[in-house]
């Protein structure tokens, strides 16, 4: 941004002009005009550079007045200070100026003391309030591109540790890709479909972002267990269920690394991505809207993903089959909402599914 560093003094008194441009000169550039035509020129070309103008109520060729409208016609008025100088004291010259946004009228003859007060003072007071807004401004890009790269290793840590997770139980990579990406599908679709659920794109980007590590809780479990391709005993059973309990622990261990919002959804979708509309899941047998949406989202396209995933004790289903197992409630009962949702967005999963 240009600095704004020139007074405009238009004044058809020589006399007058001299006198301000002394008593303003030390601060700033001057600029003389003697008639209203030379002001609306000089206003115009240096538009950019112009802190203030005083401007002479009784200025000739064109009236102070028009060339305030044409200031605010140009929404010159926000960024250059106004002062209305004049001989008369007059209640109408002050309701005209001031309803123009005038920043003060100055009387003649001038004086010293006012002229610092009321010009000098309000100017360096302005450039004051401008250097903090730039500063406020600054600051805020640089705290924004500090986030940035924060999510951004977060986004990457992450993804490695979802990757490594499913190294332990899967030939392929595409795991996480296809949670990522199944997850912001199902998210948008039930965002749009209820505008009123919370849901906006900073939330939906934390589901998204928790969505990759919703089983990290699986480092706790025994090889013996995770791998087994044989039917679980109960004991087994119970030992693979506590990764979610654990996976929450670990987020905790994680906190320092995520803002509070980030850390509630991580820790959501930890714990009860195993949660099933009817009461049926665990590890908290909650039911309904108890599950937060995150955990919801998270839990019906794990199964999908699950379903057309090659396992050691499985082969995978076609993505017909897979969204049948799904609809019909084979997987464990889902909400009707998100179902609708996730019957919307079938073809997009698809698509999605067959690029990964």
């Amino acid at each position: 941004m240009a600095e704004r560093n020139k007074i405009l003094i238009a004044d058809r008194e020589g006399a007058d002009r001299k006198l301000l441009s002394q008593l303003l000169g030390d601060s700033y550039d001057i600029i003389l005009a003697d008639d209203g035509r030379q002001v609306l020129s000089e206003i115009q070309k240096r538009k950019n550079e112009l802190a203030a103008v005083v401007l002479d109520w009784d200025i000739p060729l064109v009236s102070a007045y028009q060339i305030m409208q044409v200031m605010q016609s140009k929404r010159m008025l926000g960024q250059i200070r106004l002062f209305v100088s004049t001989v008369q004291k007059d209640s109408e010259i002050d309701k005209k100026a001031f309803g123009m946004d005038a920043t003060a009228i100055i009387q003649k003859p001038y004086s010293a003391v006012a002229v610092h007060r009321q010009i000098l003072n309000c100017l360096e007071r302005e450039a004051e309030r401008e250097r903090l807004r730039e500063e406020v401004e600054k600051r805020g890009r640089q705290l924004e591109e500090s986030q940035k790269k924060l999510d951004v290793f977060y986004d990457n840590l992450l993804d490695a540790i979802g990757t490594l997770m499913e190294y332990r139980v899967s030939e392929s990579d595409q795991h996480v890709k296809r949670i990522k990406g199944f997850t912001r599908i199902l998210a948008v679709a039930y965002k749009n479909e209820f505008p009123d659920c919370g849901l906006d794109e900073a939330e939906i980007n934390r589901i998204v972002r928790g969505s990759v590590i919703h089983d990290i809780g699986k480092v706790a479990v025994p090889d013996a267990v995770l791998l087994n391709p044989a039917k679980l005993t109960e004991d087994e059973q119970q030992i693979l269920r506590s990764h979610t309990t654990k996976g929450e622990e670990i987020m905790q261990l994680l906190r320092e690394v995520q803002d509070e919002e980030q850390f509630r959804v991580s820790c959501e979708i930890c714990r009860w991505h195993h949660e099933r509309h009817d009461g049926g899941g665990y590890p908290d047998g909650l039911e309904g809207s108890e599950i937060p949406i995150s955990a919801q989202i998270v839990s019906i396209v794990d199964a999908y993903d699950e379903l057309l995933s090659e396992r050691i004790s499985k082969k995978p289903y076609d993505k017909e089959t897979a969204f049948k197992k799904i609809m019909n409630g084979e997987c464990g009962a889902f909400a009707p909402d998100l179902l609708k949702c996730f019957g919307s967005s079938k073809k997009l999963l698809e698509l999605f599914s067959d690029s990964n």
